[in-house]
């Protein structure tokens, strides 16, 4: 026997052709859950930039608490600035002379982090803002005015929550001193001992 399929058949095919499609874009290309709840929370998170130039660090810097940046480099999701922070940048060196690890300066380069807060959407599977993933580690683009750059969110938590702040306190411990935390300094020579 033959099988025939009329215009309601193959309508009915198109049908499930295109739910199937559409579920499957939601689930393994958006990451969004059929099955779990969706909520929207207030997120804090910190975006680091590693060895930055004094340009870029003097435009990032000129953002108030309460700009706005945009998150990701094709959609204009918004964030509003809550710090920025800078300290020279630093690379971990082995020293050939006293055969020891030291860290030193790289001239003219700085470590900048800006601390943001947006509303997020939240699955069972993720943190998103608008079509921007936030999870730690995930690489970012943050754009203002000014400036650009991709860099790490390197923590994150929901606001108002009790936190931390122990990366504040080490950014401004060391954000104009002469010498860097192992006592090592431009120069690769000891700190006092």
């Amino acid at each position: 026997m033959k099988l025939k399929l009329n215009i309601l058949d193959w309508v009915v095919i198109g049908v499930l052709a295109l739910v199937i499609l559409f579920a499957g874009y939601q689930i393994f290309f958006t990451e969004q859950s059929f099955f779990g709840g969706q909520t929207t929370e207030t997120m804090v998170y910190q975006v680091e930039f590693r060895r930055k130039t004094p340009e870029f660090r003097d435009a990032i810097m000129a953002r108030d608490e309460g700009d706005i940046v945009y998150i990701s480099a094709n959609e204009r999701d918004e964030a509003e600035v809550l710090e920025v922070l800078a300290i020279p940048a630093t690379s971990i060196e082995f020293d050939r002379v006293n055969g020891r690890f030291i860290n030193s300066f790289i001239p003219d380069h700085y470590d900048v982090t800006i601390t943001v807060r947006s509303e997020v959407t939240v699955t069972d599977r993720e943190f998103r803002n608008g079509s921007t993933g936030i999870r730690i580690g995930a690489p970012t683009v943050v754009r203002g005015l000014g400036f650009a750059a991709e860099g790490f969110i390197i923590d994150m938590w929901i606001y108002g929550e009790e936190r931390d702040f122990e990366i504040f306190e080490e950014f401004e411990e060391y954000q104009d001193e002469e010498h860097i935390p192992n006592g090592e300094n431009q120069n690769g020579e000891g700190g006092d001992e």
